[in-house]
């Protein structure tokens, strides 16, 4: 019968002239051997190779005992012959093992071992050898069968026990990658796919159990060999997950500049774009919307501008998959947005971070029972402002006096007419559940938002799975699979110029019209047949898009040994665009004119990403240690056709297969791809102690050969000085940190194909070569400096984060023009450079937080300052933010912001004649365009959003402010409603315009038709780009209002509903502003490009008021 090699050590047989414990024997066997290799090293094996491990090493045992077993019993009681002169105890045990006869059994981390003797024996015994040289010290020796001698201290030692366990979270989820550790050791381990953990550890230890986002949890072991253990989510905000680029955070270990939005900051509010939900909600980050059309997407910038030709939009990275845009995403599906601000932060997507980046990720299930989520609402909409403009009698004034004739007597509102009531409704179903092994959340929503202004419509329908399997102890797979479908109905709005798009002609069209003319077509102004009545211009046209995207990707997590763990991610993101457009050949003017016209563009693009990343966390008592490696793959392709055809026999057939003339447009296709390879760094010491470093290497196709690969590196350090020894007595702050930060970002997004000589077909079966290769052609470079305090008060019910940051932007793409002669137009150089830079608040509060009321206070304001400081040796300024027959409202110059309006100082009218008067100020004696100077600037001063949550027993108040202060607006819709230089109809501002010698007024006098303009005018001379139609931008506005009731759990749970709540939200309930327009947030141009700030006829936003109930069943 075999012998268990550990009771061996157990059973009888003890020599030994010192008594000894029977805990020192079960002490001992779990230290057999010289420094066997750790238990919680033992165990990181793979079980099959472990059992294979410990089989070999039990028959080596065997083998040994049985080898030995003609010897037991039998001690040779002399012949140890030893002369040694310190010399360690362990060194001297060796030397008697060599010397045969003897084998030692002992804990090589037994600090006596280590101490030195001097030794000198002659054929003593093995008694007396070892009683010389373990005097002194607290070592003593037994003598055990087979001349095993066990090597043992005689201070009472805390015994060691395998502990085993599970972690669990609410609703009996296991969670992953909980870290285990003795306190005060360095002894550590994690839990696996399951919750379970194995850990050795002293019968009286204590196990510290941490995991992101809950509350660290201590564990006495009080001799339990299982130890399951529950922990429970954090209310401390620092305690929070904080997602950043390819991993997640406690909120209290970011060294960079990241803002947190979660979906209870903007569930309650009817939001179409996904942006929208960062809106006041985050320091530093601004988004706008440049029309409130149903459907219209949001622009969003961070901490300003960085390029004048490049994208100036953050990354999206949406559930790992990096995106083009969030406009499409179903906010409902959002369960929290992460903005890396700071180049620190954001340098881990290198070439691709230099403007932010914005991480969203989706909801997921949780173990436990099935659960069904009800979202729905509907509402209407108005807008909050009309513009008093003439009415047909006074209409008929102005335009006689110009000798204008018209023979219609309508007295018409057009905005009565156009602007009608838009209609709210969506409705969203999610269900979620899971267990230990699978958790899943699939949703289903439909959301539409009809106009103000018909026919504009938006309809989107949305179906969303992510799901979570545990395959295996070691693997985890996450699918997470959306798909969208959007149809839009457009209405044309920002179009400039005459026609100006259905907004402004609801302004401009005379009132004498009516909407038909008596033979059933729409009515246009008589002294200009192309300009047609609003209606006209909504219902003119026969339009729809319809665009369809799929969205997922697949990772599988791996778990190689405890805290090593591999991820690879692949995704996709599809798109599937169509836009059709017919207007027939009899309705209006223009679609006479060309007998019918149709249009019909296809846009495909298809872009995958493939990534592999290593993580491995190790804790060392005090230190804790992350770090990531990872490489990564993205190609993107992309196609484009357009075509259109003109006259049509008949409004019957609208394909263009149907009409006579058929036009060939271009047709594009484009491909780009990147390759990149990452690493980061992440050291804690005592959590007071903090360092983040970033290193990413990209390369782009976009980019000549010797220019393609770019490195980008960030370093973040932190240091909590709070946990200070000087701040114990401190009863002020709860927590205090210092953030200091460096990182270089790059911004790729250019041209794919601008480095390459291109010629372009010149319509006569030619080409025309017309840029010029540029084999030196690289990344805009942005390198940001950061310094950030992060504190908390009151026992973390009051936090305030502040960060101040610079950051430049070197080889900044700009057009540079080529001599003349050279006959090739502007071409693009890295030659010019954006400095930003800028401080940030944002404040948290708990100002109440009693039984029945509770309080919440969410704040923050931000303040940037954006120059232009170089745009290269050749190029003095470039103009921006064309208006039409005006030229340019904007210059980018050296020395400058972005969005600065450039054009002439007005003084007034002159009493003399009615023209406007200018500043003469290169004193030339006229007007030239040395007279130009800059005249405003539509970079804000700061921006800033305020949120107040007041819940009290079953009733939920929230108020959300958000505003803008001290942009400018260039106000181009009053060159058309002020500038009475044709029959158009006109604001009433213009009575008071000016209408004989002397008269003193604000407005000039009419130049259109046989009026004209005095000798040495031209009629347009009054509305040149000039300070004129410069006005305040700023705003406060009430963004949303929403009042909730939450029904008792004893009723609902009666008819098997476990949540439910009736609201109602105010949108856009009113707006503090000093803007003569229709609404300040427009803007004709990207409001975060150099062609900012103009307002020429945008689709205002609109004030609408939302009913709602959320249910779980």
């Amino acid at each position: 019968m075999e012998r268990n090699p550990v009771k061996a050590v157990q059973n009888p047989g003890i020599r030994s002239g010192k008594s000894v414990r029977g805990s020192d024997l079960i002490t001992l066997k779990r230290k057999y051997m010289k420094k066997s290799t750790p238990p919680g090293r033992r165990y990181a094996l793979a079980p099959s190779l472990f059992k294979l491990f410990v089989i070999m090493k039990i028959t080596l045992f065997l083998i040994v005992l049985s080898v030995c077993h003609v010897h037991a019993n039998v001690y040779g009681q002399g012949s140890i012959t030893l002369n040694l002169q310190q010399t360690s105890i362990d060194k001297v045990l060796n030397k008697i093992e060599k010397a045969g006869g003897f084998r030692f059994l002992y804990n090589y981390d037994l600090k006596a071992l280590k101490t030195k003797v001097n030794v000198d024996v002659r054929n003593s015994s093995i008694r007396e050898t070892l009683d010389k040289i373990l005097s002194n010290t607290d070592l003593t020796y037994k003598l055990l069968d087979n001349n095993l001698v066990a090597i043992i201290s005689q201070t009472k030692e805390k015994q060691e026990i395998r502990i085993t366990g599970k972690v669990t979270g609410p609703n009996n989820d296991p969670l992953f990658g909980v870290s285990v550790q003795v306190k005060g050791t360095t002894t550590g381990t994690s839990t696996n796919n399951a919750g379970e953990f194995s850990i050795t550890a002293a019968e009286n230890a204590t196990l510290k159990f941490s995991y992101i986002g809950y509350s660290d949890k201590e564990v006495a072991v009080n001799g339990q060999n299982v130890v399951n253990v529950e922990l429970t989510p954090s209310e401390v905000p620092l305690d929070q997950v904080v997602v950043v680029g390819y991993g997640s955070q406690r909120k209290k270990d970011i060294t960079g500049a990241v803002s947190v939005v979660k979906a209870t900051d903007f569930d309650s509010r009817p939001i179409v774009s996904a942006a929208a939900g960062l809106q006041g909600q985050a320091a530093g980050v601004n988004v706008f919307a440049s029309s409130g059309k149903p459907g219209w997407g949001l622009t969003v910038s961070v901490r300003g501008n960085t390029s004048l030709t490049a994208k100036n939009d953050p990354l999206y990275v949406v559930d790992g998959v990096i995106v083009n845009s969030i406009d499409f995403i179903n906010p409902q599906d959002i369960e929290s947005f992460s903005v890396l601000k700071d180049a620190s932060s954001a340098a881990i997507y290198g070439a691709s971070g230099a403007n932010g980046v914005v991480l969203i990720t989706t909801k997921k299930g949780t173990s436990g029972k099935a659960k069904i989520t009800l979202n729905a609402y509907t509402g209407f909409s108005k807008f909050a402002k009309k513009i008093d403009v003439l009415n047909s009698d006074q209409y008929l004034t102005l335009v006689k006096s110009m000798g204008y004739t018209d023979p219609n007597n309508n007295n018409t509102d057009w905005q009565d007419v156009a602007f009608g009531t838009g209609k709210e409704q969506n409705i969203q179903v999610a269900v979620s559940g899971g267990n230990a092994g699978n958790r899943y959340y699939i949703s289903g929503g439909y959301q539409k938002q009809q106009g103000v202004v018909a026919p504009a419509d938006y309809d989107r329908y949305s179906v969303r799975a992510n799901l979570e399997n545990k395959v295996k102890d070691w693997l985890n797979v996450t699918t997470n699979l959306t798909y969208l479908r959007s149809e839009f109905v457009d209405i044309t709005d920002n179009a400039g110029g005459a026609r100006g798009g259905t907004i402004l002609s609801t302004l401009s069209s005379p009132p004498t019209l009516g909407i038909y003319k008596p033979d059933g077509t729409y009515t246009s102004n008589v002294n200009q047949g192309s300009w047609e009545n609003p209606i006209a211009m909504a219902f003119g046209a026969d339009q729809k898009s319809i665009d369809n995207r799929v969205l997922g990707n697949i990772m599988a997590d791996f778990r190689i040994i405890p805290g090593l763990n591999f991820r690879s991610n692949f995704g996709i993101e599809s798109q599937s665009s169509r836009w059709d457009k017919f207007q027939d050949p009899y309705m209006t003017d223009y679609g006479r004119s060309v007998k019918g016209v149709g249009y019909s563009t296809s846009t495909q693009r298809f872009v995958w990403l493939f990534e592999n990343t290593l993580n491995y966390t190790k804790n060392y008592g005090d230190h804790t240690l992350t770090a990531l490696v990872g490489h990564t793959m993205q190609e993107s392709d992309y196609k484009f056709s357009s075509a259109e055809g003109r006259d049509f026999p008949n409004a019957s057939v609208r394909t263009l297969n149907a009409a006579k003339i058929r036009i060939s447009l271009p047709t594009t296709m484009a491909q780009w791809s990147k390759r990149s390879y990452l690493a980061r760094l992440n050291y804690s010491y005592k959590d007071k102690y903090l360092l983040t470093t970033n290193l990413r290497y990209d390369g782009s196709s976009r980019f000549p050969k010797d220019e393609r690969w770019g490195l980008f590196p960030s370093v973040a350090v932190a240091w909590r000085i709070s946990s200070e020894d000087f701040m114990a007595s401190n009863n002020l702050f709860s927590d205090l940190k210092l953030r200091v930060g460096w990182g270089k970002t790059g911004n790729d997004a250019i041209g794919d194909y601008d480095y390459y000589g291109l010629f372009s077909p010149d319509g006569a079966g030619g080409f025309t070569f017309n840029n010029l290769p540029k084999d030196e052609l690289t990344w805009e470079k942005t390198t940001q400096t950061n310094v950030g305090i992060d504190a908390s008060f009151l026992n973390n019910r009051l936090n305030v984060t502040i960060d101040a940051y610079i950051k430049k932007t070197d080889d900044l793409l700009v057009a540079v023009q080529p001599p003349p002669s050279s006959g090739f137009g502007s071409q693009t150089y890295n030659v010019g450079a954006i400095e930003n830079k800028g401080i940030e608040f944002a404040v948290n509060a708990v100002a109440i937080n009693s039984k029945s009321l509770r309080w919440n206070i969410n704040g923050n304001i931000s303040f940037n300052r954006n120059k232009v400081t170089s745009l290269g040796a050749f190029t003095t300024s470039i103009p921006y933010g064309a208006v039409y027959e005006r030229g340019n409202a904007i210059r980018a110059e050296a020395g400058k912001p972005l969005g600065s309006f450039y054009g002439y100082v007005s003084e007034g009218v002159d009493p003399a004649n009615g023209m406007m008067k200018y500043a003469d100020l290169d004193k030339s004696g006229g007007l030239s365009d040395g007279d130009r100077t800059y005249i405003g600037y539509a970079q804000p001063d700061f921006i800033y959003g305020l949120t107040n949550t007041l819940s009290y027993k079953a009733f939920e108040l929230n108020v959300f402010f958000q505003g803008i202060q001290g942009n400018d607006i260039f106000n181009a819709s009053r060159i058309e409603t002020e500038g009475m230089y044709d029959s158009k109809n006109q604001s009433t501002k213009v009575l008071r315009r000016w209408t004989a010698a002397g008269q003193n007024t604000d407005i000039p006098r009419a130049t259109g038709g046989s009026a004209g303009a005095p000798a040495g005018y031209s009629n347009d001379y009054n509305t040149f780009v000039s300070s004129r139609f410069i006005e305040d931008g700023s705003y406060l506005r009430l963004k949303a209002v929403t009042l909730s009731y939450k029904f008792g759990n004893n009723l609902l749970e009666k008819v098997g509903i476990s949540r439910m709540n009736f609201y109602v939200t105010a949108q856009n309930l009113f707006t503090i502003t000093n803007y003569s327009g229709f609404d300040p947030e427009v803007s004709q141009n990207s409001p975060n490009g150099p062609g900012m700030g103009i307002d020429y006829g945008t689709y205002p936003q609109s004030r609408s008021f939302i009913f709602g109930v959320r249910a779980d069943f």
